[in-house]
Formats: structure tokens, C-alpha cells, sequence
């Protein structure tokens, strides 16, 4: 819409342009005031609705501008509760990166076959993130709303996993848990986390947004705020380095 309001305009200026060339200038180059006045009155009536279509043009142009600075004062004030939304959402990602962690552990023991429940509960999604993070898609420019949707996306995808996994660690699962399963969980969980710490900056209005792709280090330091052990923290780092390079590519 934005596109097409421009290309409109710029078509408008041309052709204001060729207006003003035929009607103005090229009459004066005779050097005839006669011939200027014979001009204007005979296509005085084109020159009445030109000047009525470039009063529209004007007014819609101001309309464009008074709305866009309302969608901009929309979303700064949407965008002043996206921190609390995304403390809210780490300390989920914190809560759910014990129960991956646990599990990972469990799927290695043989004796157990995950037939017992796991230790860690699983963790209550947050609620409040919802409505914040649907004001400010409303209002937000394309790449910002583009970039809160796949995160939310992504969010609602780890949430049914991380129910499915807590259900089959009990007495009547028949499921089979295989410990590379979690480490792919932790490395997703890791790429929100990722998502997330980015926008902490955006919200508070110091910096500009980042779309750039998550750089490896952008995992590493997920991990570390886990305290995953070493031997976790050595298989998340060679499955990342195969395969954080072909997210939102």
C-alpha cells in the first residue's frame, strides 16, 4: 500500500511537471501576453480541474502523513511493555531449558527407559506477552512485525513439544526417547532465546532493529546462561555449527 501510494505520487509529479511546462512556460516563450491569456481561457476548465485534483492530492498526502504519525505513536507506546513481555519469556526459556536438560540426561540412562515422570514440572507459558506482542505487530513496521510473528510461531512449536515430551516420560509411554531429539530442542529453544535478546535493546528505544541472521555466538551465550554441562554443552556446539546457518535464511 505504501509502495503504491508513492508511485502514485511520483506519477503525479511528472505529470504536474508536463502541466506546469504546457500551461506556464511554454506560452511565455512566445513573448505574446495575448497568446498567454488566449491559452488559459480556452482550457480554462482543464485548468479548474487540475487545480481541484492537485487539492485532493494534497489533502490525501496530509491524511497519509496524520495517520503514519499515529501508527508511530501506536507502536512506541505498545513497545513500552515489550521488556516486561520479554523477561517474561526468559525466564520461560530458563524454566524450559531444565526440563530439555533433564530429559537429555534420562534418555541416556537404560535402566529407566524415561518410564518415570520427569523431576522439573512443565513450566506455565506466559500470558501477558500475547496482547503486547500483538499491539505492536498492528503498528509496526513490515520487518518488525515479520520478525515478532516468526517469533511467536516458533514459540507456539516449542511449547506442544515440550508438552509432548513431558507427557511421555511416565509408566505408560511406549515412546522411544532418543537423546539427539533434545539436543535439537535445546538448540531451538536456544534460537528464541536468541530472538528474544535481541528485541531487549529495540524495546527500550536505544538501538535500531536487528534483522541481520544470529551469529553462532548468539547460541553460545544461551548455553552458557543454562550452566549445561560440558559434555551437553560440547554435542549442542557441534550440532549448532551444523545447523544454525539455515534459520530464517
Amino acid at each position: 500500500m505504501q509502495g503504491g501510494i508513492n508511485s502514485f505520487n511520483l506519477v503525479c509529479i511528472v505529470v504536474g511537471l508536463l502541466y506546469v511546462f504546457c500551461m506556464v512556460i511554454y506560452p511565455f516563450t512566445g513573448g505574446d501576453w495575448w497568446y498567454v491569456q488566449s491559452v488559459w481561457s480556452e482550457w480554462q476548465s482543464l485548468n479548474t480541474g487540475v487545480l481541484a485534483f492537485a487539492a485532493s492530492i494534497i489533502a490525501l498526502n496530509a491524511v497519509r502523513y496524520s495517520e503514519e504519525k499515529r501508527r508511530q505513536s501506536r507502536f512506541v507506546a505498545a513497545r513500552a511493555f515489550l521488556p516486561q513481555a520479554l523477561s517474561e519469556l526468559t525466564k520461560y526459556f530458563e524454566q524450559s531449558s531444565l526440563l530439555f536438560i533433564e530429559a537429555w540426561e534420562r534418555s541416556k540412562d537404560t535402566n529407566d527407559r524415561c518410564k518415570t515422570s520427569l523431576k522439573y514440572q512443565l513450566p506455565d507459558l506466559p500470558v501477558h506477552y500475547k496482547q503486547v506482542f500483538k499491539d505492536c505487530i498492528v503498528d509496526a513496521p513490515s520487518d518488525v512485525a515479520e520478525y515478532l510473528a516468526y517469533l511467536l510461531a516458533r514459540l507456539q512449536v516449542h511449547h506442544s513439544r515440550m508438552e509432548s515430551v513431558y507427557e511421555e516420560f511416565s509408566e505408560d509411554s511406549c515412546m522411544a526417547q532418543c537423546e539427539m531429539n533434545f539436543i535439537a530442542y535445546l538448540f531451538s529453544l536456544a534460537e528464541l532465546q536468541a530472538l528474544t535478546n535481541r528485541l531487549f535493546s529495540f524495546s527500550r528505544g536505544r538501538f535500531e532493529f536487528d534483522n541481520s541472521p544470529l551469529k553462532y555466538k548468539s547460541f553460545d551465550e544461551c548455553y552458557c546462561g543454562w550452566n549445561i554441562d560440558d559434555d551437553l554443552l560440547r554435542e549442542l556446539g557441534e550440532f549448532t555449527t551444523r545447523n544454525y546457518n539455515n534459520l530464517r535464511n
